[in-house]
C-alpha cells in the first residue's frame, strides 16, 4: 500500500475513533449537567462543562457532525452566560438538562452523512514547511494529516511555548494555529505577533477558533494573519485558503505599464521595478496607447500628468473611453504639488495619486501593493468560484493575447483542451459533492504542473483550457502526459468506495496562417474529440 493511501485509512480511523468515542463524552456531559444541581460542586462542574461543550464545539462538525458541532456551540453559549452572572437559572437548567441529553440522538443523525474523502496516490512534492499549533489533538491530527495528504512537511506543536522555540530556530513557511491554549491561559495572536518582530521576514499565519468577536479577528490581523477560520473546520477551505496563498505568491510578475515623457525616469522606474520582480513596461506615445495595452495587459497604469500634446488627465479619460479598459487602475505620477489641480485629476478617471520624488523602496511598495489589489479584484470578477481557474471567456482572451503576441515574435504557442472522462458517471453514482472534489483536484493538479506564465482556465464543466507560450506541441505533449498519469493515480473514495478519474487532451499549436484564437481553439477540440473517439485517457495532437 502506498503512503497516500495508508493516510487515507489513517484519516478514516481518525474520525471512526472520534465517533466510538462520542457516547463517553456526552455522557460525561450529563453527569457534569447533574452535579450543576449540586451547590457545592456548580461552580467547577460549570467550568469543566464549559471547556468540554468548547472543545466538542470546535471538533465534531470535523470529524463529519455539524449539527452536534452547532449544538454544543449554543450550549456553549449559554454556559458562558451562566459563568459570567455566576447563578444558575434554573428553570433554564431544565431546558439545558434537556438538550444535553439530544446530543446523542444528534450525532446519530449526522453519522449517516459522508464526507468525500480524496487520496492522492503520488503526491506533488513541496518544500512547504507548516507548523500547527493546536492543543486539541483529535482536530490536529485531521489538520496535519490533511496538509501532509497534499504533499506537505508537517510539524504539530500542542503548545506555545515549545511552539516559540522551534519557530525562531527554524522558521517555518506557513503556521496554522489556534487561538486559544486553555491549559497554558495563553492565546497565540499574542505570541505570535512577538515572534513576528524576531523574525527576518514575517510568517503567513491562518487562526482556527470558535471565537467570532471582533477582538479575536483584531488580534490575528495583528498577528499577520492571511486567514480565519472558525471551527468547526471545513479542512477542504482551509487547504483552498493556503494553497490560493501559495498560489498567488508562485503567480507571474505584476504587469505595470509606466506613460511618462521622461523616458530616462521611465526606463529607471522600470529598472527598480524589474528589479523586485515587477513587469515593467515603458512608454511615452499616447498615439499607440490602445496597441501597448492591448499587447501587455498591465493590471495598473502609472501615468504622468503633464505631458506635452496629449497631458495625463486627457490620456486616462481616452483609457476610460474604451470599455475593455474600465478595469484597470490608474495611478497619478506627478511632482504636482497644487492640491486643485490634483483634486481635478483624481476626478476625472484616475483611481490614485503617488508624488515625484518617489524613492525606490516607495515606488516598490506602491506599486505592489496597488497591483496586488488590482489583480486580487480581477480574479474576483474573472475567475471561477469553484476552481479559481480563469472563466470560459477570460481564458479565450487569453488565448488571443498569447497568439497575437506569437504572431508578431515568431515563437512558440500551443493551446490545450482538456476533458475529464465520463464525469458524468462520478455525479451520477457518487454524488455532485465528489464531483466537485475531482474538478477542484485537476485544478489545483494543473496549477501546480504549469508554469508561472501559463494560463489554465475553466471552459466549461468538466472541460479546461491552458494556455502555453513559447512551448512547442512536443513539449506540450510530455507536460500534458505528466498531468495525465497524475490525475489517473488518484485515488478519489466515497462512502468507503474508491474510484479513480482519467482525463483526455487535445493539443494545437501556432504556425505562420494561424491568426485567429477561434482557430486554434477549433483544431486543439478536434483533437481532443479524437483523443475520445480512440479510447479516451490519452493525448492527441492538431493534424
Amino acid at each position: 500500500m502506498d503512503k497516500n493511501a495508508e493516510i487515507a485509512l489513517k484519516l478514516q480511523a481518525l474520525r471512526d475513533d472520534y465517533a466510538a468515542r462520542l457516547p463517553a463524552e456526552i455522557q460525561s456531559l450529563r453527569d457534569l449537567v447533574s452535579d450543576l444541581a449540586q451547590p457545592e460542586f456548580q461552580r467547577d462542574a460549570l467550568e469543566k462543562l464549559n471547556q468540554k461543550l468548547h472543545k466538542l464545539a470546535g471538533s465534531a462538525g470535523s470529524f463529519g457532525f455539524p449539527d452536534l458541532g452547532k449544538q454544543a456551540k449554543k450550549l456553549e453559549l449559554q454556559t458562558q452566560t451562566w459563568l459570567a452572572a455566576n447563578q444558575l437559572d434554573m428553570g433554564m437548567l431544565r431546558v439545558f438538562a434537556v438538550a444535553v441529553a439530544a446530543l446523542d440522538g444528534q450525532a446519530q443523525g449526522d453519522s449517516a452523512k459522508k464526507t468525500p474523502l480524496v487520496s492522492q496516490s503520488a503526491p506533488l512534492k513541496t518544500n512547504t514547511l507548516i507548523y500547527v499549533l493546536e492543543d486539541d489533538p483529535d482536530v490536529a491530527d485531521e489538520v496535519c494529516m490533511s496538509l501532509r495528504h497534499f504533499g506537505h512537511q508537517v510539524v504539530h506543536f500542542s503548545t506555545i511555548a515549545a511552539a516559540e522555540v522551534e519557530v525562531l530556530r527554524r522558521p517555518p513557511d506557513f503556521m496554522i494555529c489556534d487561538i486559544v491554549f486553555t491549559e497554558e491561559g495563553r492565546e497565540t495572536p499574542e505570541a505570535v505577533a512577538i515572534l513576528q518582530q524576531n523574525l527576518p521576514t514575517p510568517v503567513p499565519v491562518i487562526f482556527v477558533s470558535t471565537r467570532t468577536d471582533f477582538e479575536a479577528y483584531h488580534a490575528a490581523v495583528r498577528a499577520g494573519a492571511v486567514g480565519y477560520f472558525v471551527k468547526p473546520l471545513d479542512i477542504i477551505r482551509l487547504v483552498d485558503c493556503f494553497e490560493y496563498y501559495l498560489d498567488r505568491h508562485r503567480s507571474a510578475p505584476y504587469r505595470v505599464l509606466i506613460i511618462d515623457d521622461d523616458m530616462a525616469l521611465a526606463e529607471h522606474y522600470k529598472l527598480v521595478l524589474n528589479s523586485a520582480d515587477i513587469r515593467a513596461e515603458v512608454s511615452n506615445n499616447p498615439n499607440e496607447i490602445f496597441e501597448v495595452l492591448q499587447d501587455f495587459h498591465p493590471e495598473l497604469i502609472l501615468l504622468d500628468i503633464n505631458m506635452p500634446g496629449c497631458n495625463g488627465i486627457e490620456l486616462a479619460q481616452v483609457i476610460r473611453l474604451n470599455q475593455d479598459w474600465l478595469r484597470v487602475p490608474i495611478t497619478y505620477l506627478s511632482s504636482e504639488q497644487d492640491v486643485e489641480k490634483r483634486a481635478v485629476a483624481m476626478g476625472r478617471a484616475g483611481d490614485d495619486f503617488l508624488s515625484k520624488p518617489l524613492g525606490d523602496r516607495e515606488l516598490i511598495t506602491a506599486v505592489s501593493v496597488r497591483a496586488a489589489r488590482s489583480r486580487q479584484l480581477s480574479d474576483a470578477l474573472d475567475r471561477d468560484s469553484l476552481t479559481g481557474l480563469l472563466k470560459h471567456s477570460r481564458i479565450k482572451e487569453q488565448v488571443d493575447a498569447e497568439l497575437s503576441r506569437a504572431v508578431r515574435s515568431e515563437e512558440n504557442l500551443s493551446v490545450v483542451m482538456l476533458d475529464l472522462d465520463h464525469f458524468k458517471q462520478v455525479n451520477d453514482t457518487y454524488g455532485h459533492p465528489a464531483g466537485d472534489k475531482v474538478i477542484k483536484a485537476i485544478a489545483h493538479l494543473l496549477r501546480q504542473r504549469l508554469r508561472k506564465t501559463d494560463a489554465v482556465g475553466r471552459y466549461g464543466g468538466e472541460e479546461f483550457v491552458a494556455v502555453l507560450p513559447r512551448c512547442s506541441r512536443e513539449e506540450a505533449q510530455v507536460l500534458m502526459e505528466d498531468v495525465r498519469q497524475r490525475l489517473r493515480d488518484i485515488s478519489f473514495t466515497v462512502d468507503q468506495r474508491t474510484f479513480n478519474v482519467t482525463l483526455s487532451a487535445g493539443i494545437a499549436a501556432y504556425r505562420p496562417g494561424v491568426e485567429r484564437a477561434e482557430q486554434l481553439l477549433q483544431e486543439a477540440d478536434a483533437a481532443l474529440y479524437r483523443a475520445k473517439a480512440e479510447g479516451r485517457n490519452r493525448i492527441c495532437l492538431s493534424r
